[in-house]
């Protein structure tokens, strides 16, 4: 019988060694020619790692709009230094008055993160300035490469008439866009498809006039043979934030009901080609159907902030928290003998849980975070304490010592968990990730140390009886 006791104490111990070495040390396996931990790493917060910081200023340039003698607006592109006197300039504010307000802040707000989501960043904090309407992003990890480029977009789609400039469908027209692409007998061909609204189905409906304009205005008096029929076609153009996506004739646009079709190239046999217009589509679809912001914002600043604590601090911190626990380990070793070397690997295996919890819950560490690591190992140290100073008792069974050892605990379980559930609630980021550090710890504790540490010292105590 005291064998096989003996035998499950060395399997309870083993199991103990193992988490230890889950958790400190990690579990890897190969990626290419190297190899990797698939354990994930903690989450520090900027005031221990340092962030990068992108501050979004609401745009305070004027933009140009080029009118003829008739007063029909002309595409910027076409104005030159030799013919900008034939044209009339006129100056308005990108961003007017009327838009600056709170109400608009956080409604692009709203659409940042949904662009955020689009483009899989989720370790960040956005903050709005609600005065200047300053919109500061925080990353504190890795960020993506488009954040720049996609972030300050306004997100305008428009299809205008290419030699009118007339806007024919714009994105209040869009219900929903999706790209795509099809098999036929030349190659692929990639084309879009634009659910609109009954306003945009009306607008796609008068289309006339600019498909056939060309035509009309052709000279009657020469009858000659175009040889080039593909310059008599009227086109329109595709763009995004006046950004040119496409410029295609108006074959290209087939209307089923509310169902807008538009034909992007045919015949495509390169697959490089179909990616790069399939790519350029998808980032233009998403980011209309998110939504156009209300407000246009600039990237104003871009920086490192680097960490607020000094990285000997946080080592001599560790070390203090080393320090203390190898005091309170000698100190149950002296008292207790064997037991508190057992109750000490017990609890080894207890903090490696804890850091894996951490770890996969995701939890940011803070420097305050130290102080709820404080408060855990004194939560830890006095429950133990009580659980071994009971367990001597040979009146009463181990189950009721170890329920006595609970009880007398009771006082400082109470008041470590009402501090969580205060911290938890916290609207501050920083406290509420102390509180849930200050929870799972708590939570391997009072758990922890019923699972492993109470039944490897009743194997311990019943195999030497």
């Amino acid at each position: 019988m005291k064998t096989r006791k003996k035998l499950s104490l060395v399997l309870m111990i083993l199991i103990c060694v193992l988490i230890i070495l889950v958790g400190f040390v990690g579990v890897y396996k190969k990626d290419a020619n190297k190899y990797l931990n698939k354990i994930p790493n903690y989450k520090l917060s900027s005031d221990l790692k340092g962030a990068t910081v992108f501050e979004l200023k609401p745009d305070e340039t004027n933009k140009t709009t080029y009118y003829d003698k008739e007063g029909k607006k002309v595409d910027e592109a076409d104005v030159t230094e030799e013919n900008e006197n034939n044209y009339t300039k006129e100056e308005t504010p990108v961003n007017s008055q009327e838009v600056l307000n709170k109400e608009n802040y956080e409604s692009t707000l709203k659409i940042l993160k949904e662009r955020l989501k689009f483009l899989k960043a989720d370790q960040y904090r956005l903050d709005l300035d609600e005065e200047s309407g300053k919109i500061f992003l925080t990353f504190e990890d890795d960020y993506p490469d488009d954040i720049k480029n996609i972030l300050p977009m306004e997100g305008r789609l428009e299809i205008t008439d290419s030699k009118t400039s007339d806007v024919i469908i714009d994105y209040s027209d869009i219900t929903s866009i999706k790209p795509n692409y099809a098999q036929n007998d030349d190659g692929y061909m990639v084309f879009v498809d634009i659910k609109l609204t009954a306003d945009g189905v009306n607008k796609i409906n008068n289309i006339d006039k600019y498909k056939n304009a060309e035509n009309q205005a052709e000279d009657t008096e020469n009858s000659e043979e175009t040889t080039n029929t593909e310059n008599n076609n009227n086109k329109f153009k595709i763009l995004f934030d006046k950004e040119q996506i496409e410029e295609l004739d108006y074959d290209s646009i087939s209307l089923n009901k509310n169902n807008l079709r538009i034909m992007i190239e045919e015949k495509i046999t390169n697959t490089s080609t179909i990616n790069s217009k399939l790519n350029i589509l998808a980032v233009v679809s998403e980011l209309t159907q998110i939504g156009k912001t209300p407000v246009v914002y600039n990237i104003n600043t871009q920086e490192y902030a680097n960490s607020s604590v000094d990285k000997e601090k946080i080592n001599i911190g560790f070390a203090i928290a080393a320090i203390i626990m190898l005091v309170i380990f000698v100190y149950f070793v002296v008292k207790f003998k064997g037991d508190g070397i057992l109750t000490f690997i017990a609890t080894t295996a207890n903090v490696s849980l804890f850091t894996l919890l951490i770890r996969y819950t995701n939890i940011e560490i803070s420097l305050n975070s130290f102080a709820a690591i404080a408060g855990l190992i004194v939560l830890d140290a006095y429950l133990i304490r009580n659980i071994l100073s009971e367990i001597k008792n040979e009146e009463k069974t181990f189950g009721q010592n170890l329920k006595t050892a609970y009880i007398k605990s009771l006082d400082l379980i109470i008041i470590t968990l009402i501090v969580f559930a205060v911290f938890a609630f916290n609207s501050m980021s920083v406290i509420n990730a102390m509180g849930l550090l200050l929870f799972w710890g708590w939570f391997v504790i009072v758990i922890g140390n019923l699972l492993l540490t109470a039944p490897i010292l009743k194997i311990k105590k019943y195999s030497d009886n």
